[in-house]
């Protein structure tokens, strides 16, 4: 994995006049967490790494760690910590309420103006008092595939700096939790079934389609696979094939049908 990504302390690089060398940002908080995630096989472990560097450089003291549970189309709260938060572990919501929701609809980080009111944060107020907590939030993704949330408090209100620096970090550890929460049930099957029912869910019933929808999804699948298999096997059809689990007669009518060009 390559990093370069910037903490929240900035350096200001000095003038030559002044005889000092330029300061450059530390990536060593960026570094240690990759090297966390990389060993991390738990959900837990990467949330628990997650906030500890968070906590080292931008001073965040509470947060959760909310997954998608997709068959049930709820969000579930699998981790917390910090005094304000633990609670809310174990929550559900729907995937689609609150503002928590807009997120992972939207896929882009925002900030939690009202967290006590948050379906997915109940809880978290004390003796029937809420708890004053200025909350961000920001998406996990796989791809186009929404896996989540990510939620901290936000020590500098007032600033964006903590949207970006929760961005940065949701990105970061996405590819993490898909190997330690779903491994191989990130299947093909399950990647192919996300994306369409996705895709499904934006169109029109009445006017996109043109009726032509089964079949144009097949030729696209089809297309694909065969253009894929034909680059893996160096263009040698026979090899192609047996790869695809078809004759070569048969792919070679495909390549025909789909006006597939070959060099």
């Amino acid at each position: 994995m390559i990093l370069f990504i910037p903490t929240q302390k900035r350096t200001h690089a000095m003038s030559p006049t002044q005889g000092k060398t330029p300061q450059r940002p530390d990536l060593s908080p960026w570094y240690k967490l990759n090297q966390a995630l990389a060993s991390a096989k738990e959900v837990g472990s990467i949330f628990s790494h997650t906030m500890a560097f968070l906590a080292e450089i931008s001073e965040v003291k509470n947060g959760l760690l909310g997954l998608l549970d997709g068959q049930r189309g709820k969000i579930v709260v699998e981790e917390a910590s910090g005094p304000a938060l633990q609670r809310a572990k174990g929550n559900k919501s729907k995937a689609d309420e609150g503002a928590c929701g807009e997120v992972i609809r939207l896929g882009s980080a925002a900030v939690i103006a009202d967290p006590a009111s948050e379906p997915l944060l109940r809880g978290m107020a004390e003796d029937g008092r809420p708890a004053a907590l200025s909350c961000i939030c920001a998406p996990l993704r796989w791809g186009d595939i929404p896996l989540g949330i990510l939620l901290i408090d936000d020590p500098h209100p007032q600033s964006d700096d903590g949207l970006t620096l929760l961005k940065a970090v949701a990105s970061f550890i996405s590819p993490a939790l898909v190997v330690a929460r779903w491994g191989d049930e990130k299947s093909l099957n399950e990647i192919l079934r996300r994306k369409l029912e996705r895709a499904i869910a934006r169109m029109d019933l009445h006017t996109e389609s043109h009726g032509s929808l089964m079949s144009d999804v097949i030729s696209l699948v089809e297309r694909t696979l065969i253009l894929t298999a034909l680059k893996k096997a160096k263009n040698v059809q026979l090899t192609a094939a047996r790869f695809l689990g078809i004759n070569r007669n048969t792919l070679h009518k495909k390549i025909k049908e789909l006006k597939i060009s070959l060099p």
